[in-house]
């Protein structure tokens, strides 16, 4: 597994160090959980639960999308920026999916 994993990255980064690309990686992936754990922490909001897994789906694809684009149209990548716009993407969503049943106190 692991050689599949060397080879993998061997083909993937071609013009970056593996550290930077690994954390490239990470920010797709651990900017849907900064989205959930801000909406928790920071409100009291009700979300539609089967909802969520789409949400924290979609945000890293639709985050992926955003950064090619602006690196083809404008010429800005996003680099390690990419965590706190998948985070905030999430957090957005999650508002977007949120029920309308009162919170309990």
């Amino acid at each position: 597994m692991l050689i599949l994993v060397i080879l993998a990255f061997n083909y993937l980064i071609t013009d970056k160090s593996v550290i930077a690309k690994l954390f490239e990686f990470a920010g797709y992936t651990y900017g849907p959980l900064l989205g959930l754990y801000a909406l928790g922490v920071l409100t009291k909001v009700q979300v539609r639960d089967r909802w969520v897994p789409w949400v924290a789906v979609c945000t890293p694809i639709i985050g992926y999308l955003i950064s090619q684009w602006t690196l083809t149209n404008h010429d800005f990548d996003f680099g390690f920026f990419i965590l706190a716009l998948n985070g905030a993407l999430c957090f957005l969503g999650l508002l977007l999916i949120r029920s309308n049943q009162a919170t309990p106190t």
